[in-house]
């Protein structure tokens, strides 16, 4: 069943009439679908194309232009969704809100979930944390929710980003609101009822790429009445069930919860209409689904423990053992296979003896014997595993090109894999399909959210039996298999990259963000791993946050305290340029991050343009925002630190070297922003927190002797003075020397650095005393 199917079938029992499928990518795929389906009558189906959008916010901006969307209100909803809600009391509940009061815009349909599970392992030896969170929710989402019950369930905070230690909350909503319920358990179904000012609203906020962290955030974190979007929360009952499909983890606990039939009537034997004609699954024991138009054939000595379902046409050898698995249509299983927590699409075949663990293998894929397939594997459409060979945990096997396509921003199933090939060809269906994986192979996948996209095999040495040439791993997937090993694209290559919220969460340490991000998507992922490192980036930007509440850039007596006023909430090498994920200076209106526009801006400023101009949109900026020229140095300072193009080997002089080809241009923005120490100051505090903030910049900024050669060159192009940089010194000296920003300041260039400053200055002041001492024995 294809997810447009599901979202059709709710939308309909809710007494939708029209509906709008915002289409992306493979927009064509998607109104032939449309065309050829067997829709009941009461509900229109429109696809709405425009291949240049990039994310949600263009999406609406786009719909509003064009004056489609007429009905007030209206939903809208994620493409991935699967649930069995009944929305009308819901619907009830916003219009009536929405008639007392105009700013009340938007109800978002939340679920009870739980939040992460912290328990101790009952072993013979000493006890173990175990972390489990909901596999529901996306492990790059740690949704936190300020709900008021006493005003309708009206939300006053929504922060989803899982880097942040602490989460901001104006001081008024306490003195407006006598209840303020904090929830970590709650789930973002991806469902809204929205007035059309929903729309207005980004139209108006040009800016705002995506709903929930950008729009929703900001809406709730208002103040001021008259400018308030009132966002409720309607939070589904025990019985009701809604969920969306992020990546392959959620869409394998998606699948087990209809086979264990919690989003009746959403179950397995009761198909959307039309797909009744095709197939009809009989629900059998242990939750086992078997289709019965065209049975499968199961030797008598083979094992199916559910919750499971096999597809029509099926054959299944003798002594296999087959646990939580969905076979699709036409697979064929050899002897003593064993299956578990799998998922096999369409004309799989499995040789003898084979082994595949909480894995997902596509259409038409062979596995040979003996092979073992290890957790969270996807094997791509056709690839081949060779005999005997044992197929490394979370790896993904493709046949497609590195660059099939280009991401986006919808932050869907397709944001990270839509580029990896394991969607089917065009004439089949997609992974998206629920779980009745094994569905017909002419259906296709719907893509109004950025899902993942059909791609054609790649040219190279091998042969995959299909007449198409493809390039081949031999060395991990056997002589005699085919298909190669898919890696996800370098977080490099991303200005504004899917990772920064999961990179953002990490700790030191770690692999490849990338290829960490796509593990933690993966069937059988141990949540434990990345829970300690989140808790440990949060305690560690606990030490540097400050208790300055304006987010100053220092004391009231104009020194620095031990603290840091912002800091790094990513800190690890989980990420190349993760220096915007954690600046806790935020905007003085709508909830507006400063820094981070001021540093985008800066990001964006073409070297060839006059730096004055740039020097114009910055203090603009910063007079609509309530900003400081603090603000405007830290946003410059942190964007010249990306744009040198910090690489992983580059040494502390080849640093120093490229520093000062970029301050040739930028000196100039310093000087008319530096308007005194403070100023000063605030450049220092960038440059330290890009040091201990982790990723690659970190790791080369925060290694000796960098970080000397870069106060040192800030000083020889006065930048900054000797007076900023030793009143930063002398407010680090003071300071916990085993935090992270004590053994960057305690490192011993630094230190010689610093000290060379001081008699450097201590020299000047007895020159200059000495010099008032010969004056007046002149003037006796």
């Amino acid at each position: 069943v294809t997810m447009l199917d599901y979202s059709i079938e709710f939308l309909a029992g809710a007494g939708v009439e029209e509906l709008f499928v915002f289409c992306v990518h493979g927009a064509e795929t998607v109104e032939q679908y449309v065309q050829n389906s067997t829709w009941t009558s009461s509900i229109k189906v429109t696809c709405v194309r425009d291949s240049n959008c990039t994310n949600a916010g263009d999406a609406l901006r786009e719909l509003d232009k064009r004056n489609l969307v007429q009905s007030d209100p209206f939903i809208l909803m994620s493409g991935d969704v699967v649930t069995n809600v009944d929305i009308v009391p819901a619907l009830a509940a916003h219009k009536a809100r929405h008639k007392k009061d105009n700013s009340a815009i938007m109800t978002m349909l939340l679920k009870r979930v739980g939040g992460w599970d912290v328990t101790e392992s009952a072993g013979d030896g000493d006890a173990e944390e175990v972390v489990r969170a909901s596999p529901l929710r996306s492990l790059g989402d740690d949704l936190v929710v300020g709900i008021d019950p006493h005003d309708q369930n009206r939300i006053l905070l929504f922060d989803s980003d899982p880097g942040k230690a602490t989460l901001p909350l104006p001081t008024s909503f306490f003195s407006s609101h006598r209840q303020i319920d904090v929830r970590t358990d709650m789930l973002d179904t991806g469902i809204d009822i929205c007035s059309p000012d929903v729309l207005a609203r980004f139209s108006d906020e040009f800016d705002y790429r995506d709903i929930r962290r950008q729009f929703v955030a900001n809406s709730c974190a208002e103040e001021e009445e008259g400018l308030q979007n009132r966002i409720y929360a309607h939070v589904l009952g025990p019985s009701e069930y809604a969920a969306r499909i992020h990546d392959p983890r959620t869409y394998a606990a998606v699948s087990s919860d209809l086979l264990r039939r919690w989003c009746y009537p959403v179950v397995p034997d009761n198909l959307p209409s039309g797909y009744e004609k095709r197939y009809r699954y009989v629900l059998q024991r242990r939750y086992v689904y078997r289709e019965a138009n065209h049975p499968a054939k199961i030797g008598r000595s083979s094992k199916l423990v559910g919750p499971g379902m096999v597809g029509s046409r099926c054959r299944i050898g003798e002594g296999c053992v087959i646990k939580r698995t969905v076979i699709g249509n036409y697979c064929t299983i050899d002897s003593n296979v064993r299956l578990q927590d799998s998922h096999l699409w369409q004309n799989v075949i499995i040789e003898n003896g084979a082994t595949v663990n909480q894995s997902i293998l596509c259409d038409g894929c062979t596995i040979k014997k003996g092979a073992v397939v290890g957790k969270g594997c996807i094997v791509g459409k056709d690839c081949v595993i060779g005999e005997g060979i044992v197929l490394p945990d979370f790896t993904r096997v493709t046949l497609c090109t590195d660059d099939d396509d280009e991401d986006d921003d919808f932050g869907d199933f397709g944001s990270s894999d839509d580029d990896s090939g394991f969607s089917s060809s065009d004439d089949e269906s997609s992974s998206e399909e629920e779980d009745d994986d094994d569905d017909d192979g002419n259906e296709e996948s719907d893509e109004e959210e950025g899902g993942i996209v059909a791609a054609a095999a790649a040219p190279s040495s091998a042969d995959s039996g299909t007449g198409v040439d493809v390039e081949t791993d031999h060395n991990v997937v056997g002589r005699d298999g085919i298909g190669r090993v898919w890696k996800p694209r370098s977080l490099d290559d991303d200005d504004d990259s899917d990772y920064d919220d999961f990179a953002g969460s990490q700790g030191g340490g770690g692999g490849d963000p990338a290829e960490e991000l796509v593990k933690s998507q993966s069937i059988g992922y141990d949540e434990t791993h990345l829970f300690l490192k989140r808790l440990g980036v949060q305690e560690e930007e606990d030490d540097m946050f400050s208790d300055d509440e304006h987010g100053g850039m220092g004391d009231d007596d104009g020194d620095f305290g031990d603290d840091m006023s912002f800091g790094v909430g990513g800190g690890s090498g989980m990420m190349s340029s993760n220096l915007d994920d954690g600046l806790l200076i935020t905007g003085r209106q709508r909830g507006v991050d400063v820094v981070k526009e001021l540093k985008q801006l800066c990001l964006e400023h073409e070297t060839s343009s006059p730096i004055e101009n740039l020097a114009i949109e910055l203090n603009s900026f910063k007079f609509s925002q309530n900003a400081t020229y603090s603000d405007c140095a830290t946003g410059a300072s942190l964007a010249i630190l990306e744009r040198i193009g910090i690489a992983s080997d580059m040494t502390a002089p080849k640093l120093v070297a490229a520093l000062k080809k970029e301050l040739s241009h930028w000196v100039p923005l310093f000087h008319k922003f530096c308007h005194g120490l403070e100023e000063e100051k605030s450049i220092i505090m960038a440059m330290e927190t890009a040091a201990v903030g982790g990723g690659t910049i970190g790791a080369v900024v925060g290694k000796a002797p960098a970080f000397r050669f870069i106060l040192q060159t800030l000083h020889q192009e006065e930048v900054v003075g000797e007076e900023a940089i030793l009143a930063w010194a002398t407010s680090r000296r003071e300071g916990d020397p085993t935090r992270a920003v004590g053994k960057l300041f305690f490192q011993q260039p630094t230190q010689e650095f610093i000290e060379w400053l001081q008699d450097e200055s201590e020299s000047d002041d007895d020159d200059e005393s000495g010099s008032s001492d010969d004056d007046e024995s002149d003037g006796d």
